[in-house]
């Protein structure tokens, strides 16, 4: 019997298995996709935020404290990460006169700002228009490759023990002992304790042991542009009425420093639709452009994610012994995964004994972009894989492409994880021929969705 098992590969899910794998405990993760952070995590923004309103609220204070760890969690797992910093612009006098009421909010709360004039805003960002007022700068604010920051954890949990079981779909969950036994589609696991990381799924799991909760997909779309350098901060208006629903999203940068606008909020019936319609695009270009003198240059990408949305808060808790939600987890549950992370763990000390490991491994990823000269003549004369690009728009190597499959058997995996591929479609052909040739069938992200080309 193990004595814990995750239902997710998600964000909170790895974080949660990468931490449990500092102690000693037999832990298993289990995750319907092809690979990590395939899901809801894939479809966010990739940003850390600075706060989260309404103060008070669990997502808020796991928010600030996920926030300040992050920069310890990057430097453990070795994710790219960049306090790029939020800038709340003032577009006319009222919010203007506003922003020392709300630096004194803020400043209440734990979360740190700095007020700036005019000219200080448009020389951070020079495309602004003209006639704006001032703004606050948010200095904690960051940017992440959400599934590279989920898969460096996972990464991190198996280099420590932790199995994990990708294409393995939870169908089933009954009462042993003290204990359950988890039917999925690649068997039965017998564990102590289940951690609920299902994402827009964790509802379903819930009921298998008879607790009742909804979860309702929301969709928000984003536009991914090709202008690197339009902006270096992540450029929010100050709203005069804030939507109830959402921050709104904002003019955004990537991890990899292209604009990133969106996201908006739509409310869908299926929890698999991710598709983008024209007019959210027209709504995003029409709700963001005024902010600025012109719009990026080159439209790279549109892309939908969804959030699993159960009422206003996050719902972490244990509704029957050995059996703990972690549900609900909107944005900004990436921000959060750190701090929930640890919170489980804390729930998991009045059931386990918990004993850290004297020896922890720290699994590198090689990322051939990010390395000088003499490193990459170093990487090339250890495996010569590393002296074949596939991917020439972001300099991503054979051998970064082998590795990612070994990470997930899939696409989308490789994809995401080395961001060969994003800027066109070039490499396509030759990333889905390795992909063919590691694992016997190319596909897209789940069992079943394989790809003809």
């Amino acid at each position: 019997m193990k004595d814990v098992l995750i239902v997710g590969a998600g964000v909170t899910g790895s974080f949660i298995a990468k931490e449990l794998s500092k102690y000693h405990l037999d832990v298993v993760v289990v995750e319907r996709k092809s690979g990590p952070g395939l899901d809801q995590t894939k479809g966010c923004s990739g940003i850390i935020h600075p706060l989260q309103l309404p103060f008070g609220s669990l997502k808020s204070k796991l928010c600030l404290k996920g926030n300040a760890m992050m920069d310890a969690e990057a430097e453990e797992l070795g994710f790219t990460f960049k306090r790029v910093g939020l800038i709340l612009v003032a577009t006319n006098i009222i919010t203007f006169l506003a922003i020392p009421l709300i630096q004194l909010y803020f400043r209440l709360n734990g979360v740190v700002s700095k007020r700036l004039g005019k000219k200080k805003v448009l020389e951070m960002v020079p495309n602004l228009r003209e006639d704006i007022w001032g703004g606050l700068f948010l200095p904690t604010a960051g940017v992440v490759n959400p599934v590279e920051m989920t898969a460096s954890a996972i990464r991190f949990a198996k280099a420590n023990g932790v199995e994990v079981h990708y294409d393995c779909e939870v169908v089933g969950i009954e009462r042993k002992g003290e204990g359950f036994i988890v039917k999925t589609t690649k068997g039965d696991f017998e564990a102590r304790c289940v951690i609920n990381c299902a994402g827009l799924y964790a509802d379903e799991i819930a009921k298998m042991v008879g607790y009742e909760m909804t979860i309702t997909p929301g969709k928000g779309t984003h536009i991914v542009f090709a202008e690197r350098g339009f902006s270096n901060h992540l450029t929010v208006a100050i709203p005069l009425k804030p939507n109830k629903r959402t921050k709104g999203g904002g003019a955004l940068i990537g991890f990899d420093g292209k604009p990133l606008w969106g996201p908006n909020l739509i409310d869908v019936e299926s929890k698999e639709d991710t598709s983008v319609k024209k007019e959210e695009i027209e709504g995003i270009i029409e709700k963001f452009s005024p902010l600025f003198k012109r719009k990026p240059e080159g439209v790279v990408a549109f892309y939908a994610g969804l959030r699993s949305i159960a009422g206003t808060d996050f719902v972490i808790n244990q509704p029957v012994e050995g059996f703990i939600n972690v549900a609900g987890i909107q944005s900004p549950g990436l921000t959060a995964a750190p701090a929930i992370a640890e919170m489980v763990i804390e729930m998991l000390s009045s059931r386990f004994e918990l004993r850290r490991k004297e020896e922890i491994k720290r699994p590198e990823w090689i990322r051939l972009a990010e390395l000088d000269e003499d490193e990459v003549r170093k990487a090339i004369e250890e495996n010569e894989d590393f002296g074949e690009i596939v991917c020439l728009c972001n300099m991503v190597s054979k051998a970064e492409i082998l590795r990612a499959v070994e990470e997930g058997e899939c696409f989308d995996t490789v994809r995401h994880l080395t961001w060969a591929g994003m800027d066109c479609c070039k490499c396509h052909a030759e990333i889905m021929q390795l992909i063919e040739e590691k694992t016997g069938k190319a596909r897209k992200e789940i069992e079943g969705s394989d790809i003809v080309w």
